[in-house]
């Protein structure tokens, strides 16, 4: 999953003012203007804008009662963020503007706009403790972004912790795959903390989760995948989401404490030796 961590890998040092250069031909015309590629660091500022946008938008949602519209505006949300770093790519454009930009809206929109949603959705019954769960989720996404930020990245293709796009997105998927197979499934009240409380807890942990970034080696793989996912999508998107959402966020959680456990078996079974050899 691309995840707007992507972006401020893309986005380490500040854009230098567009260079204007001038051209003279032989034949003595008028010099012409070329601008610098640079100019173009609007266009995946333009997509964070957006993704701010959806963030607040889905907060309006939500206090109006449109918990259907906020979920899928958060889902548009991580649409924009996914676009914004692949137009980084695509331009070259290094910004540290753009990388705090990303993180401020990165804030709203999966931080704060999910925490509201589930709290109004599904918590506000009971204000004092749905506010507490609400604001851990607000609290470990911020930690999140922030730990980052200082953090120098990583030469392995993985994250540290569940991204928060991918935090936002379970909280959005629940919300959107309850309302529309209502008459099938609804989520027991009693889990939704829970849901929440994991979520936090794997945003600020040092889980891995795959990068999934391109590389020679995955390119056709992931062309499979995407077009498989496409199909998926087309076929039945509320579903489609929420298991990929879910299942990413699942997908690091089973292989951390598959090694861990492996690794408690294998000095389990290197201590009996070393004492059977004293």
């Amino acid at each position: 999953m691309t995840t707007s961590e992507e972006v401020r890998n893309l986005q380490a040092s500040e854009v230098q003012p567009a260079e204007i250069t001038t051209a003279t031909t032989e034949g003595g015309e008028k010099p012409r203007r070329r601008f610098n590629s640079k100019h173009l660091s609007i266009l995946p500022n333009a997509c964070t804008s957006m993704n701010l946008i959806c963030g607040y938008l889905s907060i309006v949602m939500t206090s109006q009662g449109e918990f259907l519209s906020a979920g899928w505006l958060i889902l548009l949300a991580n649409i924009f963020d996914i676009l914004d770093g692949r137009l980084a790519r695509l331009t070259s454009v290094e910004s540290r503007f753009g990388a705090e930009l990303d993180s401020l809206a990165d804030l709203v929109s999966f931080g704060v706009s999910p925490a509201f949603l589930v709290y109004t959705r599904y918590l506000s019954h009971d204000r004092f403790f749905g506010l507490i769960i609400s604001s851990i989720f607000v609290i470990c996404g911020a930690l999140r972004l922030a730990r980052f930020n200082v953090t120098p990245h990583s030469k392995q293709d993985v994250f540290v912790g569940l991204p928060i796009p991918a935090g936002a997105g379970i909280i959005a998927t629940m919300t959107i795959f309850e309302l529309q197979f209502f008459n099938f499934m609804r989520i027991p009240a009693i889990v939704i903390p829970f849901v929440v409380a994991i979520t936090s807890f794997l945003m600020v942990s040092t889980i891995e989760y795959p990068a999934m970034k391109k590389t020679p080696q995955t390119s056709g793989k992931r062309k499979l995948v995407v077009a498989l996912l496409l199909l998926a999508l087309v076929v039945n998107p509320p579903m489609t989401l929420f298991f990929l959402t879910w299942g990413f966020a699942l997908y690091g959680l089973t292989f951390s404490l598959l090694r861990n456990t492996v690794s408690l078996l294998r000095r389990l079974r290197k201590k009996p030796q070393s004492e059977t050899h004293e």
